[in-house]
């Protein structure tokens, strides 16, 4: 039976759901799944096998990649391994990163790659070249020492770190010129249209066009990453930003409707109502009542 790891184990803060740590693995470190956050993993030096489901492969100083809570992995012939693990809930910790979100080298890294290691195979990862090895080294020095010292600020500075790293990973995804990485990048690129342009008329047929598949291939492989359809993740997207909207804003529910890309006000209403328990106007009140 393959072990749950919850992140409470590591920390108990629920405000701010983050780990970092240096691991050594001189043995076998057996098959794992995160019960509730993703692990960002950096190996540091050394070498050893990462078992991901029924996959091998070999691992070693500049590899970087994404475990999500679904997917059973572990380390086997370990030599002289160092990684660093940062753990996360991603819900939180990526929530407010706007227009990294936006890019196809996140969607690529710490999206779809993750989702595709749990349901298909470990289809590839980032390599650090040594340069920017040396320099991610550098900085994630400085974040593990602000974390374990807790002094006034910390998270703030922390957090930030963990963003920048994120944007440098990001990009070094996007630019690299592995071929592995094609097919999972026109699927992203795709996803970062959506995030972009998600309140514009988006059609599945333009999605498609733009990834060089068939609209019901691109369909297909949209929902084994993200367990819906395009549209259902478009609208998703349109809600969250109207719920902002609704909670920050004194702007009208017509033209809340209208800027998000739903265009008829009683669609609006009915879809919100359908996803929230409330209308529009009903979850504005509810929201103001909360307790600031």
């Amino acid at each position: 039976m393959t072990l749950a790891l919850p992140l409470r184990i590591f920390t108990e803060s629920e405000d701010f759901p983050f780990y970092i740590h240096y691991g050594f693995h001189e043995k076998e470190c057996h098959m794992h799944t995160h019960a509730d956050f993703f692990e960002l993993v950096i190996v540091l030096a050394g070498s050893a096998e990462h078992i991901v489901g029924e996959e091998r492969y070999l691992i070693s100083e500049g590899d970087v990649f994404v475990i999500d809570s679904n997917t059973a992995h572990g380390y086997i012939g370990a030599k002289d391994f160092r990684i660093c693990n940062i753990m996360f809930k991603p819900e939180v910790m990526l929530r407010d990163i706007y227009d990294i979100r936006k890019t196809a080298g996140f969607q690529a890294l710490f999206v779809l790659e993750p989702q595709y290691a749990s349901q298909m195979r470990f289809m590839s990862r980032l390599r650090l070249e040594h340069d920017r090895y040396l320099s991610v080294r550098s900085d994630i020095d400085v974040m593990i020492k602000e974390f374990n010292a807790h002094q006034e600020g910390w998270q703030t500075v922390v957090y930030a770190m963990f963003v920048r790293l994120i944007a440098e990973l990001s990009r070094l995804y996007q630019s690299s010129a592995d071929s592995g990485h094609s097919d999972i990048m026109k699927l992203a690129a795709a996803t970062a249209y959506i995030e972009r342009n998600f309140c514009d008329d988006i059609s599945v047929a333009d999605l498609a066009q733009m990834s060089g598949y068939s609209e019901r291939q691109f369909s297909r492989l949209f929902r084994s990453a993200f367990s819906t359809t395009p549209s259902s993740y478009i609208t998703e997207l349109r809600l969250e930003k109207a719920q902002l909207l609704l909670r920050t804003t004194t702007t009208s529910v017509g033209e809340i409707s209208w800027s998000c890309g739903f265009g008829d006000q009683n669609y609006f209403s009915r879809i919100f109502r359908q996803q929230t328990g409330l209308t529009p106007t009903e979850y504005r009140r509810s929201s103001f009542a909360l307790p600031k």
